[in-house]
C-alpha cells in the first residue's frame, strides 16, 4: 500500500499566498476627532511628515498675520494669529510641523511687522517646545488642551517678545503690561478655540496623502 505524504508550504511559499493587507490610511472621523495621531501607521510621538503644503500654508499665516495684525482690534488687544496656528498645529500634528511652522510663519511675520528681528520666530519655536511637552500629559484632551496651550502659549510669548525688545533698548524696561498681556492671552484662546472644531473638520474631509517634503 502506498501512502501519500503531504507536503505542507514552505514559509516562503505562505508569505507570497497571503493576501497583502491595505496599508492604514490613517483613524476615521471619530479618531481624528477624539484622539491621537492622525495616522495609525506613524507613531505617536514621531507626528505627522512635513508637506510641501503645510510649508506654503505656514508662509502663508505669517504673511496673513502681518496684514491684519495692524487693523485687527478686539477688546483693545490684537489677536496673535501667528500664534494660535502654531499652537494648533501642534496639537493636532506634532512637534516637527509645530517647530516648522513656528520657525517659517515667524520669520516671514517678523520681516514684515517693524520687531527686533528674530524675536517672534524665538518666542513661537518657545510656544512650540512647551505645548509639544504639555500635550504628553494633557493632549488627550482635545478640545479643551489646544485652548489651554493657546492661553499660555500667549503670555509666554508676550513675555519673550518684552524680553527682546528690552535687550534691544525698547521703551517696556522692567514693567510688564500685564493689562495687555492677559486680556489679549483670553482673546487668543478664545480665537482658538473658535478654529479648532472647523480644523477638525477638515482633517476628516482632506488627509493629506503628500508626497513628505523631508
Amino acid at each position: 500500500m502506498f501512502h501519500v505524504q503531504r507536503s505542507h508550504p514552505s514559509p516562503a511559499f505562505e508569505r507570497h499566498s497571503r493576501p497583502r493587507r491595505a496599508p492604514a490610511e490613517g483613524f476615521g472621523a471619530a479618531g481624528i476627532l477624539l484622539c491621537g495621531p492622525l495616522r495609525q501607521d506613524v507613531p505617536e510621538d514621531q507626528g505627522a511628515p512635513i508637506t510641501y503644503t503645510s510649508i506654503l500654508l505656514a508662509i502663508l499665516v505669517g504673511i496673513a498675520h502681518a496684514g491684519l495684525a495692524p487693523a485687527v482690534v478686539v477688546g483693545g488687544v490684537k489677536p496673535n494669529l501667528v500664534l494660535v496656528a502654531v499652537v494648533l498645529v501642534t496639537t493636532s500634528f506634532g512637534f516637527g510641523v509645530g517647530i516648522t511652522w513656528a520657525f517659517l510663519a515667524g520669520l516671514v511675520a517678523n520681516l514684515l511687522i517693524p520687531e527686533p528681528l528674530g524675536s517672534i520666530p524665538l518666542a513661537l519655536l518657545v510656544v512650540a517646545a512647551l505645548v509639544s511637552g504639555g500635550d504628553r500629559a494633557l493632549g488627550r484632551l482635545v478640545w479643551v488642551y489646544p485652548i489651554i496651550a493657546a492661553f499660555v502659549g500667549s503670555i509666554v510669548a508676550d513675555l519673550v517678545s518684552l524680553a527682546a525688545l528690552s535687550l534691544v533698548g525698547g521703551s517696556f524696561g522692567t514693567s510688564v503690561p500685564v493689562q495687555l498681556i492677559l486680556p489679549a492671552a483670553v482673546l487668543n484662546a478664545a480665537t482658538a478655540a473658535l478654529l479648532l472644531i472647523p480644523l477638525r473638520l477638515i482633517l476628516i474631509r482632506y488627509r493629506s496623502d503628500e508626497k513628505p517634503a523631508w
